[in-house]
C-alpha cells in the first residue's frame, strides 16, 4: 500500500476492472467486478466463500453486480436487498449479525420499519429461525419448510403475532460468516398470503450465494482497513491505540500501543490485556455490554506504578459507514496520560467518527470550550449552520450536549472523564 491507498482488483474472463480506497476508507474510483478479488494484505478473498458456483443463467449479471458494487459501498446494500427479493416475490431482505447485544443488521427500504419493530421485540434474540434455521451451516439457501412442518409454524407465535400480521410470514435465507467470525443471516421476506417459497427457487437463488459471500467478506476487511487507519492517525500523534472486536480481540493497533511493555500487552490470541485486573474487568464490560458505548463509550483510570505513569484508557466504538455489520462491534481503545492538555485535533475526529472536515472543526472547537456563538464567528458561518452540524456531530458521536461530548473527547486539566 503506498499514499495511505488501498488498490483492489477483481477479475473475469471478459473483463478486469480495479477500485481504488483513500486514506479515510471511502471509494473513489471503482467499477463492477465478479469472480476474484485481490487486496494487499488481504490476499484473495474468493477462497473465503468456498468453490464458485457455475452461472446457470445470464439474468443473474447485472443483480452479481450490484452485489459486488455493494460490497465496497455500504449504502448499496439496501437496494441489493430489494433486488434479490424481487427474485422471489418477496416483500424485502434483510442481512443481520446472529450474535448477542445490540442487534446489527442492514434491511431494503420497504420493509426497514417492520424490521426495527422485529429487532425491538423479545423475538430480537429468540426465535424459532434462530433456533433451528441459523445454526445450520448448509452452503446454501434454506426456507421455512426444511426445519418446519406448516402445523409447526403456525403453532408458533413468532409466525402468527409479529411475521404474518405485518405482512410477512415466509422467508428463504443463508448463513455466512464474517470475518469478524460472526455469523450473518441474508434472509429474503415473503408475505405469507403469497405461499411458501419453493424449493426450486431457493436453489436458484444458490447461484448467487458465493458472490454474496464474497461482498460479505469485502465489506468487513474495509471495515478493518478503516480501523486500522484509524489507530494509525492516532499514533501520528503521539496516542497508543487498538481496535479491538467484541471479544477484546485486537483486529489492529499502532506502534506507539504496541511498546507499551507490562502496562498494557496484546497477549495470546491476540487479546488486549491491562497488567491491573481492576482495568481489565471496566475494559471487558465496556466491550461486552452493548448499553456501555451507545452514548459516549467509557473512559477507565489506570493507576500508575513504579515502571508507569498513570493514564486513561478511553473505548469509544467506531463508527464504520455501514460497514460495522461486516467488520463486527469494532471499538477503538486508545491511552491518554492524566496530564494530557490538547482536545484531539479535527483531523483525527474526522477519521474516528466518519465528520465532514466542517463538522471535525466544530467538534474541536466545542471540545476546546467555544460557545456556538464564538464558533459562528471564528468560522464565517451563520448560527443555524453551526447548530444543523453540530446536530450531525451529536448524531455520529452518540451524545446529546455539548457537555458529554467534551466529557468524552476532552481532558482538562489532569482530570480523568469517568
Amino acid at each position: 500500500m503506498a499514499g495511505g491507498r488501498v488498490a483492489c482488483c477483481f477479475s473475469r474472463s471478459r473483463r478486469r476492472q480495479t477500485l481504488s480506497v483513500n486514506q479515510h476508507g471511502n471509494v473513489s474510483r471503482f467499477e463492477v467486478l465478479h469472480r476474484r478479488a485481490r487486496i494487499p494484505h488481504f490476499g484473495n478473498i474468493a477462497a473465503l466463500s468456498g468453490p464458485a458456483v457455475p452461472d446457470a443463467s445470464a439474468d443473474f449479471e447485472p443483480l452479481i453486480d450490484e452485489i459486488y458494487e455493494a460490497s465496497v459501498m455500504a449504502d448499496r446494500w439496501p437496494p441489493l436487498l430489494d433486488r434479490l427479493a424481487a427474485v422471489v416475490d418477496g416483500e424485502g431482505a434483510l442481512i443481520f449479525a446472529a450474535a448477542p447485544g445490540v442487534p446489527r443488521w442492514l434491511s431494503s427500504e420497504r420493509i426497514y420499519g417492520r424490521v426495527e419493530r422485529w429487532t425491538r421485540s423479545p423475538y430480537a434474540q429468540r426465535n424459532p429461525r434462530g433456533e433451528r434455521l441459523v445454526p445450520n451451516t448448509e452452503a446454501r439457501f434454506l426456507t421455512d419448510l426444511d426445519a418446519f412442518t406448516e402445523a409447526e409454524l403456525d403453532a408458533e407465535p413468532f409466525y402468527s403475532e409479529l411475521l404474518r400480521p405485518n405482512g410477512l410470514g415466509w422467508c428463504v435465507g443463508t448463513t455466512i460468516r464474517s470475518p469478524a467470525g460472526d455469523t450473518l443471516v441474508i434472509s429474503i421476506e415473503k408475505a405469507y398470503a403469497k405461499g411458501p417459497v419453493e424449493r426450486a427457487t431457493a436453489e436458484k437463488l444458490d447461484i448467487l450465494r458465493p458472490h454474496l459471500a464474497r461482498a460479505a467478506v469485502l465489506s468487513g476487511r474495509l471495515g478493518f482497513e478503516r480501523a486500522r487507519i484509524a489507530v494509525n492517525t492516532l499514533d501520528l500523534i503521539g496516542l497508543p491505540a487498538a481496535a479491538v472486536t467484541q471479544t477484546g480481540r485486537a483486529v489492529a493497533a499502532n506502534p506507539s500501543f504496541l511498546a507499551l511493555g507490562l502496562a498494557v500487552q496484546v497477549g495470546a490470541n491476540d487479546q488486549v490485556q491491562f497488567a491491573s485486573s481492576a482495568a481489565q474487568i471496566m475494559f471487558k464490560e465496556a466491550l461486552t455490554v452493548p448499553s456501555s458505548l451507545i452514548k459516549a463509550g467509557r473512559s477507565i483510570p489506570v493507576a500508575g506504578s513504579e515502571v508507569n505513569a498513570p493514564f486513561i484508557a478511553h473505548v469509544l466504538p467506531l463508527r464504520l459507514s455501514g460497514l460495522d455489520l461486516f467488520a463486527g462491534a469494532v471499538s477503538i481503545v486508545f491511552l491518554t496520560p492524566v496530564t494530557q492538555q490538547r482536545s484531539p485535533g479535527p483531523e483525527l475526529l474526522q477519521a474516528l467518527f466518519d465528520l465532514t472536515p466542517a463538522e471535525a472543526r466544530i467538534a474541536s472547537l466545542v471540545i476546546d470550550g467555544k460557545s456556538v456563538d464564538s464558533i459562528s464567528k471564528i468560522q464565517r458561518v451563520s448560527l443555524n449552520t453551526v447548530r444543523t452540524q453540530l446536530k450531525s456531530v451529536f448524531m455520529k458521536t452518540g451524545v446529546d450536549r455539548q457537555v458529554d461530548l467534551v466529557r468524552l473527547l476532552g481532558q482538562r486539566h489532569g482530570q480523568p472523564t469517568l
